[in-house]
């Protein structure tokens, strides 16, 4: 009998539908039906996020470490001369590159031997490699940095240079300059080195100090930033070094030499520095004192004894102003003299021996140098006040002196230095418009005259370019002018130069590189009147061409210009368009030919002199500390 034949019941539409319903709730088809919605322009945004689980790493390290101190899957040993440590080859070779240099030249060794690491130092690099954390401390840090270096491990040779600099104190910072020193981590010994020159009174006092070498100390001692209050102070902590160990004292006029006996009054020599008895005995530290004190007697001398025992530490290099008519006092002259610190603030540094205007100043040697101008405030008649006044400010001592006055009366002409000497061209006094040129001698403090010009002139501009004195526009019979002429100090020749584009008056010059400037000043309008020159035309000795340059954003007669950094400042002056004194401050880059405006000056004020000299740091502590007054200024 044959089998039965199961029979299949029909299914009904029903049946089917709800079979492909079961069928569909299948982790796998649940996610193939949502992407059919996604692919269906249902309106969802699909752009891929990179998502990171912030326990992951750590506790990746922290689980191989795990693995280490169980010595579970450690597959390599790395051993000093006294210890081994099992780690994993794959962790050491990802973070020492030395390792990793190793294991590529045969992957199967098992051992390697570091017998020049101490197994303190290993030990952290090791911990280092698992953790990427570490505790240091000042102690035993060099058997770290040894481990490091050798086992190239980059990133902790950093973490241990950061930690030497956070740690610098007066205490430790010889040691951490000695550890840099010995592993030539260059930037911590840098930052080592300038931690203790601006503490080095708080490190003389200290023990580690009087074990420095005759190397280290006279390192110290030469270094021109070093910070200190005094030069004095230099001297003796000099001295205390050397008294320290009577060894030494075969050292006192090597390292004396570095002592800056110049720059110390001659009453503070007297006093303190020729009552110590080496100053006295050893022949050579006496002729220190002697050759200082020949400087502070010979004040005319000075700038042919410039040296480096003469020059300031520290020094601060800062643009000044130098007397003019402020707008708020403006029936009043001005004595003061001003200096932009570096913060941007202006400061009184000293004070004109008297007040004046349109005076001309110019640096040489160090020295601050000022000539001529107006002693009286009369606009109408200006020549007829015209001063040959003479004077010399010396920025180390805060003091002046009197010089020989000029040979002629002279306000509206223009002051340079070359080669040594000044030279003052044109201007005009009570005689009228002057074509005299003189050069003052600082050896001798006398003026010489030296070949006039071919036309009177006054309300010029001059700068020095290629080794020539450019004279440029002014004043010349009762008119604007363009002409321009070249003075030439090696042969006493005046040559006519090619003219300015446009005639100009109270102007300004100045010389950056291969190239003169002129800026600003005044010219006749179209109806008679004043009106401003905005154009700046640039020199080329070269070619012995003019060519304009970005003009001024604001025009300006009278104005103080000065050089800093390869950018030229000019200051204050008076806009003949708004008939105002201006405190503006324009700043011209020449090798961008851009204008940009800068910190105002405190007032408004025309008729000042500007120019960048060096003073010492502490003297602009005092006058900040001191604010508007000034130090006494003896004449």
């Amino acid at each position: 009998m044959a089998p039965k034949k199961n029979k299949t019941a029909k299914k009904s539409k029903g049946d089917i539908n709800e079979m492909t319903i079961m069928v569909e709730d299948s982790p796998v088809n649940k996610i193939n039906g949502l992407n059919t919605l996604l692919e269906g322009g249902n309106g969802f945004n699909c752009i891929s996020t990179e998502v990171t689980d912030s326990v992951y790493a750590p506790n990746l390290l922290e689980g191989l470490s795990n693995m280490r101190q169980e010595s579970f899957l450690c597959d390599l040993t790395v051993a000093t001369k006294s210890k081994s440590f099992d780690v994993h080859r794959v962790v050491m070779a990802s973070c020492s590159e030395y390792i990793r240099n190793i294991l590529k030249k045969d992957p199967t060794l098992q051992k390697i031997d570091l017998n020049e690491l101490s197994p303190v130092g290993l030990a952290t690099a090791i911990t280092y490699a698992y953790s990427g954390k570490l505790t240091l401390s000042l102690y035993g840090i060099g058997s770290t940095i040894a481990a490091a270096m050798l086992l190239q491990i980059g990133t902790l040779v950093k973490m241990c240079s950061d930690f030497l600099m956070q740690e610098l104190s007066v205490e430790n910072c010889m040691y951490v300059a000695n550890i840099a020193d010995a592993y030539a981590l260059k930037e911590t010994k840098k930052a080592a080195q300038k931690f203790m020159r601006e503490n080095f009174i708080e490190f003389s006092e200290m023990e580690q100090f009087l074990k420095l070498t005759f190397e280290q100390i006279s390192d110290f001692l030469s270094d021109d930033s070093l910070s200190l209050p005094s030069e004095l102070t230099a001297f003796q902590i000099a001295m205390k070094w050397l008294d320290f160990d009577e060894k030494r004292l075969k050292y006192a006029a090597d390292l004396l030499t570095h002592i800056r006996f110049g720059t110390i009054s001659a009453q503070e020599l007297v006093n303190h520095v020729q009552s110590v008895p080496r100053m006295m005995q050893d022949a050579e530290c006496h002729r220190l004192l002697v050759d200082a004190m020949n400087y502070h007697l010979l004040p005319y001398q000075q700038n042919i004894l410039q040296s480096r025992r003469t020059k300031v530490r520290d020094g601060l290099k800062v643009i000044l102003t130098v007397g003019g008519r402020p707008a708020l006092t403006e029936k009043s002259l001005s004595k003061d003299v001003l200096y932009r610190d570096t913060d941007n603030l202006w400061n009184k540094l000293t004070e004109l021996p008297a007040k004046s205007f349109n005076q001309c100043v110019a640096v040489l040697d160090g020295f601050l140098y000022v000539a001529g101008g107006e002693d009286q405030n009369d606009a109408r008649n200006q020549a007829k006040h015209a001063v040959s006044n003479f004077c010399r400010y010396d920025p180390r001592f805060n003091t002046w002196i009197h010089l020989t006055n000029m040979s002629q009366r002279r306000t509206h002409f223009s002051l340079n230095t070359f080669n040594g000497l000044l030279f003052a061209v044109g201007g005009r006094n009570a005689d009228g418009v002057q074509a005299s040129l003189e050069c003052y001698v600082p050896s001798s403090n006398q003026w010489q005259m030296k070949a006039p010009m071919d036309v009177p002139r006054c309300c010029h501009a001059s700068s020095v370019i290629d080794g020539k004195i450019l004279v440029s526009g002014g004043y010349i019979n009762n008119a604007y002018s363009r002409a321009v002429c070249s003075y030439d100090p090696s042969t006493d020749t005046w040559q006519d130069k090619s003219s300015l584009s446009t005639p100009r008056g109270w102007h300004c010059a100045a010389s950056v590189g291969d190239r003169a400037y002129v800026f600003g000043g005044s010219q006749l309008g179209g109806r008679g009147e004043r009106v401003d020159v905005l154009a700046v035309e640039s020199y080329n000795p070269h070619s012995g061409q003019w060519s304009y340059c970005t003009p001024l954003h604001t025009g300006v007669s009278t104005a103080g210009i000065s050089l800093l950094n390869n950018k030229i400042y000019l200051l204050g002056g008076w806009n003949e368009g708004e008939k105002k004194y201006k405190k503006c401050i324009q700043v011209y880059n020449p090798d961008l030919n851009e204008w940009t405006e800068d910190d105002e000056l405190p007032e408004a004020t025309v008729g000042i002199s500007c120019c960048i000299i060096t003073v010492p740091t502490r003297k602009t502590r005092e006058s900040r500390a001191s604010s508007v007054s000034s130090a006494p200024v003896s004449i």
